[in-house]
């Protein structure tokens, strides 16, 4: 499968989100990674950058591109391969709250949440993991590896499961779960 895979300024869940791009590599499908200006400076902080950058030097894996600079790379070059069905599947993963309201609110004036709109309107399959999904309490590492405990509102945590009211998209509260519904559905067009 060819998939395109988002990444935000979010910290929580970033981690879990490199896991999962490297599985999908060594399953052999091809990724082309997209960062926010915001999701590049967060995986530098978090030291997940290089981790992406080894993976396109990599022979083995099939990363074949990182777009990370919005102002190297704006959307208006790119967003033709998502309207036109060039790749098979966007997942967007961590995605903040600032860029679930602005997606969900139909605001594309980034990279990430314009390939968002750009996908919808090619009617192109979404996998999104939102990082407030979960209202309450929740744990998360910070860059220094120590975990503290933040508080999802309830307005927050709405607005991110809004973000299945589109066709085609549907939202996963883990990196993981994600991958796990990934699988279920190859193993499903298989049959």
């Amino acid at each position: 499968m060819k998939i395109a895979w988002g990444i935000t300024g979010a910290g929580h869940l970033l981690n879990e989100s490199i896991e999962i791009i490297e599985k999908l590599l060594k399953d052999g499908h091809e990724l082309d990674v997209f960062f926010s200006a915001a999701g590049k400076v967060v995986a530098k902080m978090y030291e997940q950058y290089r981790k992406i950058e080894k993976y396109s030097q990599d022979k083995e894996m099939t990363l074949r591109k990182v777009i990370f600079d919005e102002p190297q790379y704006p959307a208006f070059p790119v967003c033709a391969h998502f309207n036109l069905q060039h790749y098979d599947l966007l997942i967007i993963s961590p995605i903040t709250s600032n860029s679930v309201a602005k997606m969900s609110n139909g605001i594309a004036d980034t990279l990430i949440t314009n390939i968002f709109a750009q996908m919808i309107k090619g009617n192109g399959r979404i996998m999104c993991v939102p990082t407030d999904l979960v209202s309450g309490k929740i744990e998360t590492r910070i860059p220094n590896g120590n975990t503290v405990k933040i508080t999802v509102d309830e307005f927050n945590s709405k607005v991110a499961k809004d973000l299945a009211k589109f066709k085609n998209v549907t939202v996963f509260e883990t990196p993981q779960s994600l991958y796990e519904q990934f699988k279920n559905d190859l193993e499903t067009l298989k049959q």
